[in-house]
């Protein structure tokens, strides 16, 4: 069948129309479905996580505007346009459709911040430890104001302005979802420590717990995803020292030849005028370094009272040897 046939457009202008935006979609580590319907959101595969569907295509029905989104890059949808020819052949633009259509995303917003809102109220306050954490190797230090909900998922408050604006939802296993219609563009989680020499801005939880519990004199700012890095960077405060710690997309890169996690830690220390560290590891960020080099030092010791007073101090040495490699990229914060 005839591509654009196949997606709903019609033949000419349809045909460069689709053509463009579906480049557009790859460039931007989105693989393309076998089919999809104009005018809705539709769930893709994408480069750096093939096996799931961890994106979303939509293109408009007259096929001037689309936009593609991958969840673990972008903190927002990132909008196409057609080619200026492309466009001067559509109808005039309704702008009162589209400002009614931007007023109804904004209440839409504003409505799932609010249920966001009222979500976390109806969790209770993580008391102990969680099985998300336990599986990472991680304490409760830096936990202020996490919550576990009715299903007995961890939930990160994500903030703005100190408010709640979305929420993150994470299973025993490890699963992860961020709160259904609430934006999570600038928001981050802090984990604060009075006195703190350096700030770390860091791209996930579990690695801003790992880089807060294995450098005593430093807080730490999680910007959820890569997307969201740089803009978080723009916007936080800028006192004393600070690093990025990136996530080392390195298997992405080698599929798609970029790495995410490394290009949005470079753009938001270009912004903050610092450095960045990433692991060198079989995962991608601090937390499975800390976890192989745990691993691979009490590799066959029997379990035993003894064993795990060895995990303590392996876990020690693991975290000094974090915060020499962290340390080394730190560098006093550019003012604004």
């Amino acid at each position: 069948m005839d591509s654009v046939a196949q997606y709903g457009l019609r033949q000419g202008e349809g045909k460069r129309r689709m053509s463009e935006f579906l480049q557009f979609v790859q460039a931007n580590g989105i693989i393309v479905p076998d089919t999809f319907t104009p005018g809705r959101w539709v769930r893709c595969k994408t480069e750096s996580h093939p096996r799931k569907k961890n994106g979303s295509i939509k293109l408009a029905d007259d096929g001037l505007v689309g936009w593609c989104q991958d969840y673990a890059v972008h903190a927002e949808p990132v909008m196409w346009r057609a080619s200026d020819d492309a466009a001067a052949l559509a109808a005039p633009i309704d702008r009162a459709a589209i400002a009614r259509r931007q007023a109804e995303r904004r209440a839409a917003l504003c409505e799932a911040t609010f249920a966001a809102r009222a979500y976390y109220d109806r969790c209770a306050p993580l008391r102990d430890s969680h099985p998300y954490l336990v599986g990472k190797g991680l304490g409760v230090a830096g936990c202020v104001g996490l919550r576990v909900d009715a299903d007995g998922w961890l939930v990160v408050p994500m903030l703005y302005n100190g408010k709640i604006l979305s929420l993150q939802r994470i299973s025993s296993d490890g699963e992860k979802k961020f709160h259904f219609g609430a934006t999570t563009k600038s928001a981050y989680y802090a984990i604060e420590r009075n006195g703190a020499a350096v700030t770390v801005l860091v791209e996930g939880f579990a690695t801003g717990l790992t880089i807060f519990q294995a450098i005593p004199n430093c807080r730490v700012i999680v910007a959820f995803n890569a997307g969201n890095l740089p803009v978080v960077a723009e916007r936080m405060d800028r006192s004393g020292m600070g690093v990025v710690c990136a996530d080392n997309d390195h298997e992405t890169a080698a599929r798609i030849g970029r790495n995410p996690g490394l290009d949005a830690a470079y753009a938001a220390a270009a912004l903050l005028g610092v450095g960045v560290s990433a692991p060198i590891c079989n995962g991608t960020d601090w937390n499975d370094y800390a976890m192989e080099q745990m691993e691979l030092a009490l590799e066959g010791q029997a379990y035993s009272f003894s064993r795990k007073r060895t995990v303590l101090q392996v876990q020690a040495s693991v975290f000094a040897d974090i915060k020499l490699k962290v340390m080394r990229e730190a560098r006093l914060l550019r003012t604004k």
